[in-house]
């Protein structure tokens, strides 16, 4: 009997093709357009959380020169005398690709990864012909002899040596910032006696993921309207469905079809078309995030400085 129930609701489905294709079209493109923007904010925010580890933000303790300047290799040295546990870092583009120099005897050895990802310490650019790490994308773009692939590095970014870096910069003893070692230093001498310099304290996080948040927040809202909106044109093709199909379950019902039976079909139904929907809307989802993402990307470039990933991960 289930069986004969459950096609005899099947026809009209087959009878109203146009009504099925807005049900399960208007699910598929509210969960596309949902799920397309979660995965973009998702890379965004892995993409932050690898800047963040690479360049030691929200990690370390930063100094960095209040006129927002370069500091030279006399205030390095002399901090270091003072009993600061210091760490040179130069910045800078090359190519459009965000160029971070680190000096491998004095950084902390989480901010240096090895090829295979994981941290590595000073001996991994100490080793080989000038090692420079990044993503491939990177590699291809600077042609660097001794490039090693890191697929957990920050987006468009590549690590080297600092003496390298300045090379590559022309910005000959030069530094950017100076990172604070997890010690800082026991009996250090006041940062104020050395004049012209600020202290960024770590904040645990990434700074570019707070600067950024109502960037994501205003996607996020977005890709909830559009899903709201779509939720409401299944709901009205749904009540349009149960409205011309009530002559139908009141002669199954007259015909001896349990009303528990013809509940369970119906929730079966209902279940089966938000999977089938649901599912086309999540992978229709991730071809638009693919998509979208080059210019979310760019518009992130261009507002806030920050480079993510041109394609998911």
């Amino acid at each position: 009997m289930i069986g004969a129930i459950a096609a005899t609701m099947a026809t009209y489905w087959r009878r109203n093709l146009l009504q099925l294709f807005t049900l399960v079209a208007g699910l598929a493109i509210a969960t596309a357009l949902w799920s397309g923007v979660q995965a973009i904010n998702a890379e965004a925010r892995a993409s932050y959380d690898a800047a963040a580890a690479t360049l030691g933000e929200g990690l370390y303790d930063q100094i960095v020169p209040a006129d927002g300047g370069t500091l030279s290799i006399a205030t390095f040295a002399a901090l270091r005398r003072a009993g600061w546990d210091v760490s040179p870092v130069l910045e800078g583009r090359l190519d459009g690709v965000r160029i971070v120099g680190v000096d491998p005897l004095t950084a902390p050895g989480a901010l240096i990864p090895l090829a295979g990802g994981e941290a590595g310490g000073p001996a991994a650019l100490l080793t080989g012909d000038d090692p420079v790490f990044g993503r491939a994308d990177v590699g291809q773009t600077l042609g660097l002899p001794g490039f090693q692939v890191v697929p957990d590095i920050a987006p468009n970014t590549a690590l080297m040596d600092i003496g390298l870096a300045e090379r590559l910069l022309d910005r000959e003893g030069q530094i950017t910032r100076l990172i604070v070692g997890p010690e800082g230093g026991p009996n250090r001498a006041p940062l104020a006696d050395f004049g012209g310099l600020t202290l960024r304290t770590a904040s645990g996080g990434s700074d570019l993921s707070r600067l950024t948040d109502s960037f994501h927040l205003n996607l996020t809202a977005f890709g909830l309207l559009a899903f709201a909106v779509g939720i409401f044109i299944v709901h009205g093709a749904i009540g349009l469905a149960f409205e011309q199909r009530r002559g139908m379950i009141r002669t199954l019902r007259a015909i001896g079809a349990p009303l528990r039976t013809l509940l369970w079909l119906t929730a079966v139904e209902l279940g089966a078309l938000a999977l089938l929907a649901g599912g086309i809307g999540v992978a229709l989802g991730y071809v638009i995030a693919g998509a979208l993402l080059p210019d979310v990307a760019a518009t992130l470039r261009g507002l806030y400085g920050a480079d993510i990933g041109g394609g998911l991960q």
